[in-house]
């Protein structure tokens, strides 16, 4: 086995590093790691991607916190919203996070904005309720569209977490952007993906009373309209019988086929009928 050594800093401010004299290893330090060669020829240090001889890892990541509750998210966004309606600024929100109840809340710091800036201090705000450590932020961009930005980067590098952008404050329909930092490392997610989804509330019976299926192919075209206008005569539509397919499969796929072109021609030709009746 090739020997693996860790390099430490070295203790003055100025001095270098003690570097091993073995012939053949490897060197792990703060800038990467690195393979050494030396014998009566020639002497190297070579940076390299990993160590052979040794089993490939690869990165994962795996999230032990839930969704965040869409009414907190939505209570951010308002908070966003009336802040922009007030000053035409950006605004931010911490988020706190407690890992062994599962519960998600939001401190909001004291914060000076201007346009798209904003300004706070993470160092300057109380510590968390027991259990909780910040986790994240969501910050809005005024006007702007939703993205992660230089200064984004340089602020959430260093904080583990989910940040949310949201943009278009002055719009009804707003933009947003969402990524995971862990460990400096960004993964970027869909909204859907972070944000606790609300149960679809249970369909009216008398709605669903007014769905008929329709069993048979000539009762739904016989139900069209244009159908007895001419405008899709047989020959058009494609004079075939259930003989001329290999299987009841392929019968079907071609009538559905077909169901799309026509449906395709009469919506042009309710345009056009529109356009000639104005």
């Amino acid at each position: 086995m090739v020997p693996i050594h860790h390099v430490p800093k070295p203790s003055q401010p100025d001095g270098k590093p003690a570097l091993p004299s073995d012939a053949l290893c490897y060197l792990i330090g703060s800038d990467g790691v690195f393979k050494q060669v030396h014998n009566d020829f020639y002497s190297v240090r070579l940076k390299v991607s990993g160590v052979s001889g040794l089993a490939e890892i690869g990165e994962t990541a795996s999230l032990h916190v839930p969704k965040l509750p869409i009414s907190l998210f939505r209570q951010v966004e308002a908070f966003f919203i009336a802040v922009y309606q007030k000053h035409s600024s950006e605004a931010v929100v911490v988020l706190l996070c407690n890992p062994a109840t599962q519960e998600w809340r939001v401190q909001v710091p004291p914060q000076e904005v201007k346009g798209l800036h904003v300004s706070y201090n993470l160092a300057t705000l109380p510590d968390p309720p027991h259990g909780f450590e910040r986790f994240g932020s969501i910050h809005s961009h005024a006007s702007a569209k939703a993205f992660h930005s230089g200064t984004d980067d340089a602020d959430e590098t260093a904080f583990d977490g989910l940040h949310i952008t949201i943009g278009n404050m002055d719009q009804p329909v707003r933009s947003y952007s969402a990524r995971w930092m862990l460990a400096g490392k960004a993964f970027k997610v869909e909204l859907a993906d972070i944000i606790e989804g609300v149960a679809l509330p249970k369909p009216d019976e008398s709605w669903l009373a007014q769905v008929r299926k329709v069993e048979a192919e000539e009762d739904y075209w016989a139900s069209r309209p244009f159908r007895g206008a001419g405008l899709f005569p047989p020959a058009a539509m494609g004079a075939v019988e259930r003989e001329d397919f290999g299987s009841p499969e392929e019968y079907r796929e071609y009538l559905e086929e077909m169901k799309n072109e026509v449906d395709e021609r009469l919506l042009e030709m309710e345009a056009v009928l529109q356009e000639k009746g104005r």
